[in-house]
């Protein structure tokens, strides 16, 4: 067993879906089933207040926390929703910011990674 497929976290992926939208095209979008993965790692990647375009929060502050999902295999897509509860117990959402990238340079090695960005 390889080091990818020890993670300490579980995530909800909640998949992505095609739906019509008012004017009958064809958009993109979470959908409200989840799919539970085991054994991944969520890893802080920065974090910031203010400095940049980031997520509005009580009071009119702007706050940006991202993080990188990393794993062996998730039925993750760029419109997917990531869930986690971290070791406070709080939920945290998060956004798609990058990727899905799959790496696959030997079965060893082969994993997913994808940039989250939490949803305040």
């Amino acid at each position: 067993m390889s080091l990818l497929e020890q993670g300490p976290h579980t995530v909800t992926v909640f998949l992505e879906e095609i739906v019509k939208d008012f004017e009958g095209n064809n958009v993109r979008r979470p959908s409200d089933t989840g799919v539970v993965v085991e054994n991944v790692f969520m890893q802080p990647v920065a974090s910031a207040r203010g400095a940049f375009g980031a997520t509005k929060v009580d009071g009119g502050q702007h706050v940006l926390a991202a993080y990188k999902l990393i794993c062996k295999e998730a039925p993750v897509g760029w419109w997917s929703r990531v869930e986690w509860v971290d070791g406070q117990g709080n939920l945290r959402k998060f956004g798609i910011l990058g990727g899905p990238l799959r790496r696959e340079f030997s079965e060893a090695t082969r994993h997913i990674s994808v940039t989250l960005r939490e949803e305040r």
